[in-house]
């Protein structure tokens, strides 16, 4: 591996797409072959990558180049022992992207394999690979994998993590609890201003602030200790008050209303311990969460 390697890509969405474009462009692996759902999505796939050869299959040309596994996690956890068993050569070494799939799936003799995952939103990749500098790129595996592979990531703005997991799937929980969870809360924050007669784009600077603002805190203190409002005050009346509100969201959101207030006051008891209104505040909030939207809704 002392030559510049070629990065192949067999599964070339969102994620990959960033990650690839950004490797590339570092000079310290070159382009190689694209294999996507299609002939079509994989020559779209290089047009965005600015580099690389599509093909519909993989050949002789991946030994002792990279190839990096863009492929979904279900994908990889049932058939991609089936797909490297196919390859028409073994390749120098072998990566995918997934949070919640063990590197040890991709399993090629002589192969050292790893998982490496970039801990960030792809949703848009044009964005994602212009801003992946500072993104987090947490990896297991095969220490001679990660020892290439660490100085590429880096090198493409990442900040490398390498832990032994001992749960994948509790790790990709974690981030999915983190990240998506956060964009439904907002999705949540949005309607209820909205309803209260914020405009929409005001909306969306104050509520963004706000959260940016709580990130900021947690950073540096614990949860309990960051936790503010009306449940951690013992604010009956406000408690009341935002419930009432929260009842005009469709039934899944003042579900999940309800049971984040549950949850808020757990949290609000570990910081202040137990107050004489946690018990009515405890029923207000199972109350809610019971109600049926009215014909009316």
């Amino acid at each position: 591996m002392n030559r510049v390697p070629q990065l192949h890509v067999l599964g070339c969405g969102r994620a990959a797409r960033a990650v690839a474009r950004r490797l590339i462009r570092t000079g310290r692996v070159r382009p190689g072959l694209v294999v996507n759902r299609s002939l079509e999505s994989a020559r779209a796939a290089v047009e965005f990558l600015g580099a690389g050869e599509a093909v519909e299959c993989l050949d002789e040309r991946i030994a002792e180049g990279w190839l990096m596994l863009g492929l979904p996690d279900g994908v990889l956890a049932q058939t991609s022992h089936e797909l490297l068993r196919q390859l028409p050569a073994a390749p120098a070494l072998v990566f995918h992207l997934s949070g919640s799939i063990e590197a040890a799936v991709l399993n090629v003799p002589g192969t050292p394999a790893a998982a490496v995952h970039p801990v960030r939103a792809f949703s848009d990749p044009e964005s994602a690979a212009a801003n992946f500098d500072g993104t987090w790129c947490v990896a297991e595996g095969h220490e001679k994998a990660l020892d290439c592979l660490r100085p590429v990531f880096e090198a493409a703005g990442g900040r490398w993590l390498g832990f032994a997991a001992a749960d994948k799937a509790a790790w990709h929980a974690s981030t999915v609890a983190a990240s998506n969870f956060l964009v439904t809360i907002q999705d949540m924050a949005r309607e209820l201003a909205g309803r209260a007669g914020l405009p929409e784009a005001q909306a969306i600077q104050v509520l963004c602030d706000l959260q940016q603002g709580t990130l900021e805190s947690l950073r540096e203190r614990c949860p309990s200790e960051v936790l503010t409002g009306p449940i951690e005050r013992g604010d009956e009346t406000a408690c009341r008050r935002i419930v009432e509100a929260a009842a005009a969201l469709e039934p899944g959101q003042a579900r999940l209303f309800s049971e984040l207030g549950h949850a808020t006051l757990a949290l609000a008891r570990e910081k202040r311990g137990p107050l004489d209104v946690d018990e009515s505040l405890e029923s207000l909030f199972a109350s809610f969460g019971k109600r049926q939207p009215s014909t009316s809704d």
